[in-house]
């Protein structure tokens, strides 16, 4: 959506992120996760991970932390997920 991309644009990321929360959909706060790791905007995918929780896949995750040394940064986000997945 134009908000989101106006948001990047003006380096605006919280709004960025609370956008894509507000949307519901995984593919937008997927995509903004790819953005900040292909700005190297580390802190911003960690608070991405915590802002859109409920709507960022694990597999995603892990392999973006993987391939782009971010695994520090997602482990909060993998426990967390780890802890909804016993709680079921």
């Amino acid at each position: 959506p134009r908000e989101l991309d106006l948001s990047k644009q003006d380096e605006l990321w919280q709004d960025a992120m609370e956008t894509a929360a507000v949307s519901g959909s995984a593919d937008l706060a997927e995509g903004l996760l790819r953005y900040f790791v292909d700005h190297q905007e580390k802190e911003c995918f960690a608070a991405c991970l915590y802002t859109c929780f409920e709507f960022i896949r694990p597999d995603v995750v892990l392999e973006l932390s993987w391939r782009n040394n971010l695994i520090d940064f997602a482990i909060p986000f993998m426990i967390q997920t780890f802890r909804q997945y016993e709680n079921r």
